[in-house]
């Protein structure tokens, strides 16, 4: 799910102060050709435009053409945040790549826009783990007694706190002065990252070690990918988050490449989940002529019967 927010500034920084269209410099005094640059945002672009295509599709049937489940309500939230973090970070790769002039209000109001996604994208994951830690650790009362809205209102109680959060990120970032760039990532370190490690465990002993899953193992396999490539993703951009802003350097005194690296890893991890859809939705053998909805439909149906 998504972490680009400390090198939308120092990008921007980089790009007010550069006045050559042919060549940037790095911190420590080397000066690489721009064509690097453009590659990297080239490839982040295109992981863009696949994310993009992907969450669409799941938000469309997940919205419109499958009916929803406990489960799938938190699976359609993530898409749509995964989406609009995907559209703002294909917005500003585009801008950095025409060299487009971006005014105070505009910049404010898409890195205010990121934030919002990514925290909800981190917080929704981490509720899925967690709802479905709850699913094999107490199936009969996940089944039996879990209220019938509750996933609905944990999305919505998800959404206003990552609105509220972000507002009062931009309020310090405006009025106070302060750097508020490593707090997202922070918030992630400190809250997701240690839920979603234990989910990961509960459920990857469940999937490897418990005969009783198989049935259910597609499920359960799918949401164990999807936070195993989370973990990977964007636990080493948090702790390179953290480093730069607990440390007397920040993002602009990186050197380029890291951020533009930091760039691609935050675009897949929030492109990557209709991947994993779509390949574990998929049977076994090339004799399945059943439609991409219908293989979809029924794995997730799983998260009724769980």
């Amino acid at each position: 799910m998504n972490s680009s927010l400390g090198e939308l500034n120092a990008t921007k920084d980089y790009s007010e102060n550069n006045n050559t269209n042919d060549l940037y410099v790095h911190a420590e005094g080397r000066t690489p050709n721009v064509l690097g640059r453009n590659v990297w945002i080239s490839i982040s672009l295109i992981t863009c435009c696949i994310g993009l295509v992907g969450n669409a599709y799941i938000i469309w049937l997940l919205g419109f053409q499958i009916k929803r489940n406990c489960f799938t309500t938190f699976i359609l939230n993530l898409a749509v945040s995964d989406f609009g973090y995907l559209a703002s970070m294909f917005i500003y790769s585009i801008t950095s790549f025409t060299c487009f002039k971006k005014g105070d209000i505009f910049d404010h109001f898409l890195v205010s826009f990121i934030r919002v996604m990514y925290i909800s994208a981190n917080f929704l994951l981490t509720a899925i783990s967690i709802d479905r830690c709850v699913c094999v650790l107490f199936p009969i009362w996940h089944h039996c007694s879990r209220p019938k809205d509750l996933s609905s209102a944990i999305c919505v109680f998800l959404w206003m706190s990552s609105f509220l959060l972000s507002a009062m990120m931009s309020v310090m970032e405006i009025f106070l002065k302060y750097e508020v760039d490593v707090l997202p990532f922070l918030l992630t370190a400190i809250v997701c990252l240690p839920l979603i490690t234990i989910s990961t465990v509960i459920l990857f002993t469940k999937v490897c070690f418990k005969p009783k899953q198989k049935k259910k193992g597609r499920l359960l396999l799918m949401i164990l990918i999807a936070l195993l490539c989370f973990l990977i993703l964007d636990f080493p951009l948090c702790v390179f988050a953290m480093i730069i802003g607990f440390s007397s350097t920040n993002f602009d005194n990186q050197p380029a490449y890291r951020l533009m690296c930091v760039m691609l890893f935050s675009c897949l991890n929030s492109s990557i989940n209709p991947v994993i859809y779509f390949l574990l939705g998929r049977k076994k053998g090339a004799q399945s002529k059943e439609s991409m909805k219908t293989l979809l439909q029924k794995v997730f149906k799983e998260g009724e019967v769980a």
